[in-house]
């Protein structure tokens, strides 16, 4: 979200009556020199007069609301300079502000500004905070904020004078007051796009010795009039400058409002106009003449036989002429004409009777793998002057395209297809001439020869499906092959094998490589870890391929499976099961491998089956109750008996237990019997009898 853009801005509002307003903010930025676009949305902040946070008001912008400032100089005589662009974005939206006792600030912050700014020292952690304030007065009396009336020239010229109209409009009939005022700094790089704004009081930006508040651009201090709001000064210092004007609102003397403006301007060299044009040389007799402006000014005026007859001209930048005769002429351009900077470039040109015939000559020395080479000779004349230059363009299906400004030049292509040859001949004279050659590139068409096969074993595969009968084909290894000789044999490989092919036509030789690989089924394996588990247990299942992600895994049976779908599942199988795995890869190779796990059913005894022989129910958190201790039994019973031999606990949950009560009272430290009974899985009961000691 970083930014390097931000030229300036200004928000303003319009009462509508009902404690509701439309706000209108603006944003600039340099179309060159700055990221990102226009934030979407904008978020504006808006403040009590404690800082404290009323709402934060995200306005979108609206694509027809972009557009880009022209350049304008107020001096015609002066050349508008290069890369010099700013755009512009409106945000408007309407909200509710009920009167407030101390009123409103409103605030769009961003960070940074245009990296090229000099009279700040660090522009590129400089941000902008654009604000407006809706005081007391402003809500009891349905206010409106004055609004300039235009953007600042988007680019002034070094050593000349600013006379600029920077005057605001007040729908209320206001006084308004201009001054320059310093802008106001905003977020850093480190939150440059803050939402909601961060609440103010917002500094003021730091300026870069020399400059000052007085002294915004150098030179001749940029003034402004308090009253006419009229600004000028002569800048003289090439680079971005911020400047900040701010129109204050008075109402019977009383101040009600001010509107901020935080703006850049461009100080560039912009020079005057200079007219050129490209030399032309001379014209055939009833051949149109291209004329190339060099200058650097957009209005200009041509002659095309200055001084004899003036009626001859045209105000086209570059324009074509057709002379009507031959002869000898003058061309005169002149740039900015009819202003006091106007320049004139003059230039004689030479219509003769004269004429060129351009000619060519086409071989084919040489066609293999690396290509057609297309050897072309320029065999064109002139009457009288001689040939100067050639321009020949050998163009083909798909935009292919080969230029060259040699005498007799080489191409080389490799496709086949229909080209033509194109060369343009031109003469001492100036004249021009044009003769073209249409040929049909005579390589072996190859788009069909597949570079790379994959088979399972046993499968065989068409080498070079589609190919051309017309052709000879030479294809080895042979002893793989239906047919070594065929444009589409089919190869039955029980390895990866490279075939070589030759292919020839009546003119050209091309050579290729076909590889088939045939997978390697022995590469795939299955395992598990451990293969024997107890009851209960799990294992780790694993499938392993030198590629596996190149196909489909899948493993039955799924039951037990906590994913039967990827290479490693973890099973929990309740009887010993066998597991397959099958890996459908995308060639439709299908492989397959099995692991068995054996599951062992417990015995139906300790360790497998245990009753602690003593617990201490004292509160502790630590084995204070009596629980059988099985992941095994089916069914269960067990009980408790006193010294007595009554019975103080009995349960057949298997997640039971006693907390050394009986009807709710503790019973004495001392030892108790028990009697337990449990069927394991496999139908295997067990009996048991002995002591247990509470202990507290």
């Amino acid at each position: 979200m970083w930014a390097t853009h931000i030229v300036g801005g200004e928000i303003t509002y319009r009462c509508l009556g009902n404690d509701r307003y439309e706000i209108n903010l603006t944003v600039y930025r340099d179309c060159f020199n700055g990221i990102p676009w226009f934030d979407n949305p904008a978020s504006i902040g808006i403040y009590d007069a404690e800082w404290n946070l009323v709402r934060n008001l995200f306005v979108s912008w609206n694509p027809q609301a972009h557009d880009t400032l022209p350049v304008a100089l107020d001096n015609p005589c002066l050349v508008v300079p290069p890369n010099v662009c700013v755009h512009r974005s409106t945000y408007r939206a309407i909200t509710t502000l009920p009167f407030r006792p101390g009123g409103y600030t409103l605030v769009y912050q961003r960070c940074c500004r245009n990296k090229l700014i000099r009279n700040l020292p660090s522009p590129l952690n400089t941000g902008i905070s654009i604000i407006t304030t809706l005081s007391e007065r402003t809500m009891l009396e349905c206010n409106n904020s004055a609004v300039f009336n235009k953007w600042p020239p988007v680019a002034i010229c070094v050593n000349e004078p600013i006379d600029f109209d920077h005057s605001a409009t007040d729908p209320d009939g206001d006084s308004l007051v201009y001054r320059l005022c310093t802008p106001l700094n905003g977020p850093d790089s480190l939150n440059p796009q803050p939402s909601p704004p961060l609440k103010g009081p917002y500094p003021e930006v730091v300026w870069l010795p020399p400059y000052s508040l007085a002294n915004i651009l150098g030179g001749d201090p940029l003034t402004i009039h308090p009253v006419t709001g009229f600004m000028t000064g002569i800048p003289n210092t090439i680079g971005n400058f911020v400047v900040g004007v701010c129109v204050d609102e008075y109402r019977n003397g009383v101040l009600i409002s001010t509107t901020r403006r935080d703006f850049q301007y461009n100080v560039a060299e912009c020079g005057y106009p200079t007219a050129a044009f490209a030399e032309v040389g001379g014209a055939c007799k009833n051949e149109q003449v291209q004329f190339v402006n060099q200058s650097n000014f957009s209005s200009v005026v041509w002659y095309f036989d200055w001084p004899n007859d003036l009626t001859k001209r045209s105000t086209v930048y570059s324009p074509t002429y057709q002379f009507p005769d031959t002869g000898t002429y003058t061309i005169a351009l002149i740039a900015a004409p009819g202003l006091p900077c106007a320049d004139t470039a003059f230039q004689t040109i030479r219509v003769g009777t004269f004429s060129i015939e351009a000619a060519l000559k086409v071989e084919f020395p040489q066609c293999n793998n690396d290509g057609l080479v297309i050897q072309a000779f320029d065999q064109s004349t002139d009457t009288l002057y001689g040939v100067r230059s050639w321009s020949w363009r050998l163009t083909g299906a798909g935009g292919f395209s080969l230029q060259s400004s040699a005498q007799n030049p080489t191409f080389v292509v490799k496709r086949p297809g229909n080209y033509q040859l194109r060369l343009i001949a031109l003469s001492e004279g100036g004249c021009r001439d044009t003769a073209l050659f249409a040929f049909q590139a005579p390589i072996p068409i190859v788009d069909s020869l597949q570079r790379e096969l994959t088979i399972c074993p046993g499968d065989s595969v068409r080498l070079n499906r589609g190919g051309n009968p017309t052709y000879t084909y030479q294809w080895t290894p042979d002893n793989t092959l239906s047919d070594p000789t065929a444009a589409s044999p089919w190869a039955f490989p029980t390895t990866t094998t490279d075939y070589l092919v030759t292919i020839t036509n009546a003119f050209c030789t091309y050579e290729g490589l076909v590889t088939v690989s045939v997978f390697d089924l022995q590469d795939f394996s299955v395992s598990a870890d451990p293969q024997v588990i107890y009851l209960g247990g799990q294992s780790q299942l694993q499938a392993l391929y030198s590629n596996i992600s190149s196909g489909t895994l899948s493993w039955t049976p799924t039951a037990g499976l906590d994913n039967p779908n990827i290479p490693n599942p973890i099973a929990r199988p309740s009887s010993t099961t066998t597991y397959a795995a099958q890996l459908r890869l995308n060639s439709g190779c299908v492989l397959r491998g099995e692991v068995t796990i054996t599951v062992l059913f417990p015995f139906c005894d300790e360790p497998f089956v245990f009753l602690p022989t003593g617990f201490s129910p004292n509160g502790d958190g630590e084995n204070d109750v009596l629980r059988l201790q099985s992941r095994f039994v089916e069914e269960v019973y067990w009980a408790i008996y006193n010294r007595w031999g009554q019975k103080i606990f009995e349960t057949s949950d298997p997640e039971g237990f006693w907390d050394g009560t009986f009807e709710g009272k503790p019973q004495p430290v001392e030892t108790y019997g028990y009697y337990l009974r449990v069927r394991c899985p496999g139908g295997t009961l067990t009996e048991k009898k002995g002591n247990v000691t509470l202990l507290r």
